[in-house]
């Protein structure tokens, strides 16, 4: 079996482009031929396992994507089309599985190429199914068909004029395609997808996987005094792609820990984080290593915490809470999109409500409470380890593979008989 996987990026690009790539990699050491396409690429591109999307046209097709994009068209055309399809490129697999789209990749690709072998498209944020915005936060257009968009202007809508009316249309059209399946890593996410109207079977859902051989406890003592955290308290892990980023609402996370400054809390910060954000820091015993892209380097952070807090207020199946889970470090945070499903209250951390900085505070302190901690630690790695393996994450999608290849050559011998 030979098995494309296809994505804005490779692990430099976010949490969707980095499940693409362990996919590969999980697939080829199983001996499957599974290549990783990517529009752009923060490693160098080697032809074995990872291929340049656009081939030679790269810049030119980035280019064209980026000027129709500010003009009202994101994704609208699609211009890597004729490269993908031609022989010798993706149509010479079994089965094609798209990730992340924005900026880099139509849906009209994925339906003129799911009508020559079965695509998967894995929804790892709103934009399948929305006019364009990765998470509606709170809009409701989306399941009227937008329009309008109070998102208008921000990334990845970006335009000077407003079309997401014009882009909901068209992912409703794509998933029309009787032989382009879309999962989701969370059940939440499924749900949403159904209120836009645009599907006619549920999203199939499959949780995200992690090596939990890596993500695993260490010795915090130990671990902490490599790190150079000198913690006199509490420490506590704030995490984001960049910390100032208001969907991930890190002001809620640095309104708690002021509750709990008797505490004197260790405060770790993982994520870009700008001057502003260092002077909120003020008072505060702290580290900030910036983005830490090795996984060995962020395994041993996630291990040194006592507690992750986590106050997004947005998000599907976060990969850093699963990694700090199997670390051994608790969450405590919001109960936002698919975050319910990954967390057993009171159990492996506490969800409170989003926004509601009292509860917020209180299951903060309840949350460093040492034998409280302790039990939490205990079960989460025993729940990542159960339900979000990377043996788990390459089963389940081995087994949709299997399946989607067999329904196509079942349906195409029979259509020639």
């Amino acid at each position: 079996m030979k098995i494309c996987q296809i994505s804005k990026a490779d692990s430099f690009g976010g949490g969707a482009s980095r499940v693409a790539e362990e996919l590969t990699l999980l697939l080829r050491g199983e001996g499957y031929g599974a290549q990783h396409w990517v529009s752009w690429s923060g490693k160098p591109v080697d032809f074995v396992v990872r291929q340049p999307l656009y081939g030679r046209f790269e810049r030119r097709i980035r280019s064209a994507h980026y000027v129709l994009k500010r003009l009202g068209f994101p994704e609208y055309l699609p211009l890597e089309l004729p490269i993908v399809s031609r022989k010798g490129r993706v149509p010479e697999f079994d089965i094609a599985h798209f990730h992340d789209l924005s900026s880099a990749i139509s849906p009209y690709t994925l339906a003129h190429l799911s009508r020559r072998m079965p695509v998967v498209w894995t929804i790892h944020d709103c934009s399948p199914f929305t006019g364009g915005c990765l998470y509606p936060m709170g809009c409701e257009r989306f399941m009227s068909g937008c329009g309008s968009c109070p998102q208008s202007g921000t990334w990845p809508i970006d335009s000077m004029i407003d079309t997401t009316r014009m882009g909901w249309k068209i992912k409703r059209r794509v998933h029309r395609e009787p032989n382009l399946h879309c999962i989701t890593p969370s059940q939440w996410m499924a749900d949403m997808a159904m209120k836009s109207g645009m599907f006619e079977r549920p999203p199939l859902v499959l949780p995200n996987g992690i090596d939990t051989a890596l993500y695993r406890n260490h010795d915090k003592q130990t671990i902490r005094r490599e790190l150079g955290i000198a913690a006199h308290g509490p420490v506590v892990l704030l995490s984001a792609g960049h910390v100032g980023d208001e969907r991930k609402g890190v002001r809620y996370s640095l309104g708690a820990l002021r509750t709990i400054a008797d505490l004197k809390p260790f405060v770790v910060v993982l994520g870009a984080a700008d001057p502003a954000f260092h002077e909120q820091l003020a008072g505060f015993e702290y580290l900030a290593p910036g983005y830490v892209s090795d996984p060995a380097d962020l395994a041993r952070y996630y291990s040194a915490a006592d507690v992750l807090l986590f106050c997004s207020l947005a998000d599907n199946q976060p990969l850093s809470i699963i990694e700090a889970m199997s670390a051994g470090t608790p969450l405590v945070g919001f109960a936002t999109g698919g975050i319910p499903e990954m967390v057993v209250q009171d159990e492996t951390g506490f969800l409170v409500a989003q926004k509601d900085e009292p509860a917020l505070a209180a299951a903060l302190r309840r949350g460093v409470e040492p034998a409280r901690a302790a039990r939490w630690s205990e079960n989460g790695r025993r729940h990542a380890v159960e339900h979000y393996s990377h043996e788990a994450l390459l089963e389940r999608h081995l087994n949709l593979y299997n399946s989607l290849i067999e329904d196509w050559y079942l349906r195409h011998e029979r259509s020639h008989i």
